[in-house]
């Protein structure tokens, strides 16, 4: 699985809710894009827990506080912002992010 190059576009800002997450529009390597807010930061789609997704299969994704995405699966969750473990069975765990940044309202691989 590669990452996605850089300019490479992922997601529309739009299409992500404020505060939630989506799944990106690249089908080599499965991202999550989180927004809360003015924050948003994109991570590979997989809990370090137990390697499932961030998001169900509907592509909605858990956000509490408008700060933590939670797992659908067993509950950890995690620092939108950071990506680092907050609570749940994931312990010490981060999340793996890409580089993005937004431009013109859509969000590409940076």
């Amino acid at each position: 699985m590669s990452a996605p190059a850089p300019g490479t576009v992922l997601k529309s800002l739009d299409d992500i809710p404020n505060p939630g997450g989506s799944p990106a529009d690249y089908d080599a390597l499965p991202i999550i894009i989180l927004r809360s807010g003015e924050t948003v930061k994109a991570y590979v789609n997989v809990c370090p827990h137990q390697g499932r997704p961030l998001s169900l299969p509907s592509g909605k994704t858990l956000v509490s506080e408008e700060r933590f995405v939670v797992c659908p699966f067993h509950g950890a969750s995690f620092d939108i912002e950071s990506g680092a473990c907050a609570g749940g069975p994931a312990g010490k765990s981060s999340l793996k992010p890409v580089a993005i940044e937004v431009v013109d309202g859509t969000v590409v691989a940076a």
